[in-house]
């Protein structure tokens, strides 16, 4: 798939990560799935064929006592993902950036451990 997403409007999106969380927001992709980090937080973002944006939380692992093992707590805003466009991007973004700051619950939903 591919996107007709002009690049303009989307570093324009992007732009207030990098702002506001400065060079300790680190980024890599592979293949279709992108990852932002910041302080042990990460954003897992991938492109599904409906060109619908689906983005995973991911919280510092903690160590679970029933398990006993460090687990990684994950989180989503929505399940059916973000619209691929500029208005989807720009809710993503702030959700990253909320997330990066602290926010659980109520705005996101724990899914996964």
């Amino acid at each position: 798939m591919t996107s007709v997403a002009p690049a303009t409007w989307l570093a324009e999106a992007l732009a207030p990560l990098g702002a506001t969380l400065g060079d300790r927001l680190r980024f890599t992709r592979s293949g279709r799935t992108a990852r932002w980090t910041y302080n042990g937080h990460a954003a897992e973002v991938e492109m599904r064929a409906d060109d619908r944006i689906v983005a995973r939380f991911c919280a510092p692992a903690a160590f679970d006592a029933v398990s006993r093992q460090l687990v990684t707590p994950v989180y989503v805003r929505y399940s059916a993902g973000y619209a691929l466009d500029r208005g989807g991007c720009e809710r993503m973004v702030a959700d990253m950036a909320a997330f990066f700051a602290g926010v659980r619950e109520p705005r996101f939903t724990f899914v996964d451990a």
